[in-house]
């Protein structure tokens, strides 16, 4: 069957992973994109949590790598900090501060509006993609409404495709689409916490962080709704940020931004901030919680038209899932189109492989934010005493012990739960458990020093 055009809404992270995916099967690629798209690290007005902090965890970067091998020289050649996530970041959880050892995990440090510029130039060296400035504002069908045929765009006359590919993100329009199309929208869950960001460019001066630390990381979590972190990221440049859930929204104004850090788990973290040098002014960004769509789960659905990134599952930015989801899919798209031969049968198993994983996704951050005070839930249940036991006392091992530190990191970093599927492990979490021991390396005051892997943890 002839695959001439697909056509892709939206030009983020998600929009120009399905290009690429789509490059290798299809004649011509087109992204539609609402902004005038430029080169470097400026935000621009279609994603307005762009001047936030954004990380692309070591799946995510897995994934990419598949479509652009050398993606972390390139961004390391555009002024990104390149790092091992576990060693030189300083993480502190619930039960303290966790283990810094050398992983093997390395980060990328970049703004994302560079970040973006970096694959979208190489999305464009693909000689059949191409992007156009405009707004879809519908779908085109067949008479009966059950295929997909293209996209409606404002002031311009309607582009005709062969697939039709929505990554707009999390206020995507597909779901109203389908009910003029005379289909069910998808269930949606939701697990509201009322989160809010703020953030600013730094420069960090030389002595303020000890030699090979990148960031400090120091996040809210359940009985504490305040926090933040500092993050090295392109340039020569920090991004310092603070968060907060149950509607305790950070400010933008300067002194209470410092203040508001003042008040995160770790006191170091306040002082740090004093000690930086402002770049630029102060982002605030707000949003209700995750929100997960359930595309696998419908019955019926129009042909030839497939939904990804944020338009699926939008997650608290503090576990890092979205970029890496959005990478993801990017895989599970090439994969279906080189595995289905009939693009009229593509849309169900794209969207159960990454339903698949976007359930996974939004379990990991709704469980630990279904616990804030006064979360709302929709369709997800809260996290029970058992799991939450469990967890607490998997943390605390993870302050204690390296080798638990490197499988809990792995497990959250690379997006693999089976790395805490071992017996040692549970025996070790079952003991705690019934100790109830605190940990012993919760001195927020000091930041902890890199230890050594002993070839006999764990």
């Amino acid at each position: 069957m002839a695959r001439n055009r697909v056509v892709i809404i939206g030009g983020s992270v998600a929009g120009l992973g399905a290009a690429l995916a789509a490059a290798e099967t299809f004649d011509q690629v087109i992204i539609i994109e609402r902004d005038e798209l430029e080169f470097g690290a400026d935000p621009r007005r279609g994603v307005p949590q762009g001047n936030q902090l954004h990380a692309l965890l070591s799946a995510g970067m897995d994934a990419m790598r598949q479509f652009i091998p050398d993606l972390a020289d390139q961004l390391t050649a555009e002024g990104c900090s390149r790092f091992d996530q576990v060693r030189d970041v300083a993480t502190w959880s619930g039960a303290g501060w966790r283990q810094r050892l050398e992983s093997g995990i390395e980060t990328v440090g970049f703004r994302r509006p560079l970040f973006e510029s970096v694959v979208r130039r190489n999305v464009l060296q693909r000689t059949n993609c191409q992007i156009r400035v405009g707004s879809v504002i519908g779908l085109t069908t067949s008479a009966d409404g059950s295929l997909v045929t293209g996209v409606e765009v404002e002031g311009q006359e309607p582009i005709e495709a062969d697939l039709v590919i929505d990554a707009t993100g999390r206020a995507s329009q597909a779901p109203k689409w389908f009910q003029q199309l005379g289909f069910e929208r998808p269930e949606e869950v939701h697990v509201r916490c009322q989160m809010g960001y703020a953030a600013r460019l730094v420069r960090i001066p030389e002595g303020v962080m000890p030699p090979q630390l990148f960031g400090v990381n120091a996040l809210p979590f359940p009985g504490h709704h305040r926090g933040g972190l500092v993050f090295v990221v392109d340039n020569g440049l920090a991004m310092l940020a603070a968060a907060g859930v149950a509607r305790e929204y950070p400010p933008r104004d300067e002194n209470a931004f410092l203040e508001y850090l003042d008040q995160a788990p770790v006191s170091i973290l306040g002082e740090i901030a004093r000690q930086c040098e402002p770049v630029g002014p102060i982002g605030t960004y707000r949003m209700p919680g995750n929100q997960l769509r359930l595309w696998h789960k419908l019955a019926r659905r129009p042909r030839r038209f497939l939904v990804t990134g944020d338009a699926v599952g939008s997650y608290n930015p503090v576990y890092g899932q979205g970029m890496t989801q959005s990478a993801k899919a990017a895989v599970i798209l090439r994969d279906t189109l080189a595995s289905v031969e009939d693009l009229d049968d593509v849309a169900a198993p794209f969207q159960t492989a990454l339903g698949q994983f976007a359930m996974y996704a939004c379990d990991s951050s709704g469980k630990p934010d279904s616990l804030y005070d006064g979360a709302t839930l929709i369709n997800f249940e809260k996290w029970d005493d058992a799991s939450v036991a469990r967890a607490t006392a998997l943390e605390a091992l993870a302050t204690e012990d390296p080798a638990v530190t490197l499988k809990v990191s792995r497990a959250q970093l690379g997006m693999r739960p089976e790395e805490l599927d071992s017996p040692e492990l549970e025996a070790m979490v079952e003991q705690r458990m019934k100790s109830g021991e605190p940990s012993s390396n919760c001195d927020s005051s000091t930041l902890p020093e890199v230890v050594q892997l002993a070839s006999t943890s764990g």
